[in-house]
């Protein structure tokens, strides 16, 4: 039997009371919504682009570490500091040879992109007992060098400028010369278009514009040679520089971060080598180089002002003219070496 209705308990209804003020900021946030979502995804975007662009700007573990120690080449170097005019502290090996009663001149070496100076280091050892100094660089963001980011090569000639100064202050009697390889190779024939006083370049794989090169090396590595691990982070990065639908947005965020464009126009070697019209020239191409064909190097040859030059194709699969024959590479560096300095071949020991 129900109770008596006096003496049901009241029933009460919930109501939710929303403020005006509180109304209007939920409209007002609906009607956001489309825009901030477009905020976020371009957040996102972006931030891909800026990790994207750091994989290939940024000094990574292998740019840094060494392959071995100098003693291991066979190098007992001092280890020299210097600042490239736009402020970057750089370090540099620096040795004289020991085997001849005085040194015939200073060749510069000037290693590629994600390397260190001990890429360039087998070829330092060879050098010396021949009587040549070395001065062997670490470029920006390689090796102990300080700087955030490489350029390929366009910045990098500002150090390889540094190089060749610090060279003049304490080796006054010096003649000079520089073999770069790479974007070395650029750096050092932007370089010798701005600098006086260098004798002799030897541009070994030397390219036109970084963006050909990630092409081709991207291309090529779709069906890499038999037991040629190509790590995936080396995939990713070649694939968000050279796609079409990424690779805008990651040069952007280069640009954005290093202040340089991916291909600055003044980095344009085809005008750099008109300009060299006083001093020797050695182009060295692999013969079946996939990165910087030969094409290349002789559209190089062909636009080098001067008449002192010479292109020299060796043997090689790959982005290395040493790699096929490094005893035939060493042999043509040193002849042309010692006919830019006017000195006298050393006999090998």
């Amino acid at each position: 039997m129900d109770p008596p209705a006096a003496e049901r308990a009241p029933r009460h209804s919930h109501v939710t009371i929303v403020s005006p003020a509180l109304e209007r900021d939920l409209w007002r946030l609906k009607r956001a919504a489309p825009f901030l979502a477009i905020l976020l995804l371009f957040a996102a975007v972006y931030g891909a682009a800026f990790y994207a662009s750091g994989l290939m700007m940024g000094p990574q573990e292998r740019w840094v570490k060494p392959v071995a120690p100098a003693r291991r080449f066979g190098l007992s170097p001092e280890t020299v500091s210097f600042q490239s005019s736009d402020g970057i502290a750089l370090k540099a090996w620096w040795e004289m040879p020991w085997s001849v009663p005085a040194s015939k001149g200073t060749v510069i070496l000037v290693h590629g992109a994600q390397m260190n100076k001990t890429g360039m280091a087998f070829t330092a050892a060879r050098l010396l007992p021949q009587g040549f100094s070395v001065l062997v660089l670490d470029l920006r963001a390689h090796g102990e060098s300080g700087g955030d980011y490489t350029t390929f090569g366009y910045k990098e000639a500002l150090d390889v400028q540094a190089a060749i100064q610090w060279v003049k202050t304490h080796h006054a009697d010096e003649r000079i010369a520089l073999l770069g390889y790479s974007s070395g190779a650029v750096a050092s024939l932007l370089a010798a278009a701005r600098t006086p006083g260098v004798a002799a370049v030897i541009a070994d794989s030397a390219y036109l514009d970084p963006t050909d090169v990630l092409r081709r090396e991207n291309e090529f590595l779709q069906h890499p040679p038999p037991n040629v691990h190509v790590p995936l982070l080396h995939r990713l990065r070649l694939w968000l520089f050279t796609s079409p639908e990424f690779s805008w947005l990651v040069r952007t965020a280069f640009h954005l971060r290093s202040g340089v464009p991916f291909n600055p126009p003044e980095a344009n070697v085809l005008d750099a080598v008109r300009k060299i019209d006083r001093i020797p020239v050695l182009y060295l191409s692999a013969e079946r180089d996939p990165v910087v064909p030969r094409e290349t190097l002789e559209r190089l040859y062909r636009a080098t002002a001067t008449s002192n030059k010479r292109l020299v194709v060796l043997p090689g699969a790959y982005h290395s003219a040493m790699a096929g024959d490094p005893r035939r590479y060493m042999a043509e560096v040193t002849a042309f070496l010692d006919a830019a300095f006017g000195t006298q071949a050393t006999p090998e020991p």
